[in-house]
């Protein structure tokens, strides 16, 4: 111990290792693993090492089938020529071998346009499987990337398919490369209702099928006997959705209510063979919200929601926003018709306000909402809260008639402050739930202060005012206390929702 402590020892030992560079010594298989495992531009980088280390990167690359530019860090700070050049290389550099998947995201494309045609076409006549073109960075009006019509004309062995700010107009319908695809993804892309109807049509494999912010969609119809997957996000001009596809397990749509009128096609079917629109397809999963789309308006949205909600009734796990709770709060004072969901076994509900009325419409919500094999409730309260917010008791909500959660055993409530309109929320959900097993309540990161002993002072006040209630509320409906848990989202070890990714937090 004594000899390492030395000072002079130490710089022996550091310059000694420093000349060996065994790092260096290693051998190339090795190496390439090595470079391969890293971001792109890190990669690059390690050409200045050393004289061994300079074409290092583009050889692992070479070694690769997956060639992969869609690190942003690649493409800060280098010009257009730049890039161009460096994919070259690499495409060059790999020579003939096969390339399973090939990834680009670059902006703006009008500098790449003709470059990005052709490294897709080197793609997939090297037997790509999954090929995607993401040019939606920093998107503005330049326009679409025109993809040229024998791109995809003969077979191929393209399963995935994910692009993005690209136009499909010169690409004609029944294109022997796309019938093999088992997933397409359009992000920002130029297609219009007709085209996406024959393209899904022509997929005979299809399983999954993602549109976003696909502007010029209007009247969409997805009929499909493969599809498994939807996802349907921010698409605003769309007013008509009509699916025909038997096997299909799981949805997922995020934008302005369909609005069901009288005089054209409108809202949201599902439909079966012959056109039946009674048709209901074995959902496992379900993800509807209108979160920074939807304000109601009880001239343009009246009866809008609960037939969308009607379609996916058989679904075992279902997340909702309180704009559509709203929506299902406005119908029922024309309807006195519940909502039915008999399979449901998990719940999400994203609270997108915390006001007073939105508690309201939370516990009628339940009153509406029949899920009698309800297991697992999870609330997302607001991410910021607005207004001061405000402590106390607050009166207990009382119904026009009582429901039970006979079968909840967990609720976890995140962005949980101890507010009394969430204890209200919180106390409601209780005092319903006579066989709970664990409560969680997740603070923001932000609760206390950066001090963690501020921070531990916070989660303490807050555990105890939450045990109070629920002891209080275990006392008098005879039923055994649940596991409480207060913490911070980085703390949070319990099991979270099906449904994590948040559409409304990445609005383009």
């Amino acid at each position: 111990m004594e000899i390492e402590s030395n000072p002079k020892y130490c710089r022996v030992i550091r310059r000694a290792s420093s000349e060996e560079d065994r790092l260096s010594g290693l051998p190339d298989d090795v190496l390439h693993s090595i470079v391969g495992r890293v971001p792109l531009k890190q990669a690059v980088r390690t050409s200045a090492l050393s004289t061994r280390w300079a074409c290092l990167w583009l050889h692992a690359l070479a070694a690769s089938a997956v060639v992969d530019f869609t690190d942003r860090d690649f493409v800060r700070g280098q010009s257009p020529e730049q890039i161009v050049t460096t994919v070259n290389r690499c495409l060059e550099v790999h020579g003939a071998a096969p390339i399973d998947v090939f990834r680009v995201a670059l902006s703006p494309f009008d500098a790449f346009g003709r470059d990005v045609v052709r490294w897709a076409a080197t793609a997939l006549g090297r037997g790509a499987r999954e090929v995607g073109v993401d040019l939606t960075q920093h998107a503005d009006d330049r326009g679409f990337l025109e993809l040229h019509g024998d791109l995809f004309q003969a077979e191929s062995s393209l399963a995935v398919l994910s692009l993005g700010r690209c136009s499909l107009r010169d690409v004609p319908p029944g294109t022997a490369g796309l019938a093999g695809l088992t997933s397409l993804s359009l992000n920002q892309v130029d297609v219009t209702d007709d085209a996406l109807r024959d393209m899904v049509s022509g997929c005979r494999v299809l399983e999954f099928l993602s549109l976003k912010s696909c502007h010029l969609l209007v009247y969409v119809r997805v009929a499909s006997e493969s599809l498994r997957g939807l996802e349907i996000v921010r698409c605003l001009a769309m007013r008509h959705l009509q699916v025909d596809a038997p096997v299909l397990e799981s949805v997922a749509y995020h934008g302005d209510v369909l609005i069901w009128r009288e005089d054209e096609p409108s809202g949201v079917e599902f439909v079966g063979p012959g056109g039946r629109t009674d048709a209901r397809p074995e959902l496992k999963d379900a993800y509807l919200t209108h979160i920074g789309y939807a304000e109601y308006d009880e001239v343009i949205h009246e009866f809008a929601y609960s037939g969308f909600l009607d379609q996916v009734s058989h679904a075992k796990i279902l997340t909702l926003c309180s704009v559509g709770m709203l929506h299902m709060e406005e119908e029922r004072l024309f309807f006195e018709a519940s909502v039915d969901t008999p399979n449901l076994e998990e719940l999400q509900l994203l609270m997108d306000s915390m006001g007073d009325d939105d508690v309201t419409r939370f516990s009628v919500f339940f009153e509406v909402f029949e899920a009698p094999l309800l297991e697992r409730l999870f609330i997302r309260l607001p991410d910021a809260l607005g207004g001061t917010a405000v402590t106390g008791e607050g009166a207990d909500i009382v119904l026009e008639y009582e429901i039970a959660l006979d079968h909840l055993t967990f609720l976890k409530v995140v962005n949980f402050r101890g507010t009394r309109r969430e204890l209200r929320l919180l106390r409601f959900v209780l005092r319903r739930a006579p066989v709970l097993e664990q409560l969680v309540l997740v603070t923001p990161e932000d609760v206390g202060t950066p001090a963690d002993h501020e921070h531990q002072d916070s989660v303490r006040l807050l555990l105890k005012v939450v045990q109070e209630h629920v002891s209080e509320i275990s006392k008098a409906w005879l039923w055994q206390e649940p596991r409480v848990t207060v913490c911070r989202p980085r703390e949070d070890d319990s099991r979270s929702p099906s449904h994590t990714k948040y559409y409304h937090h990445d609005q383009a």
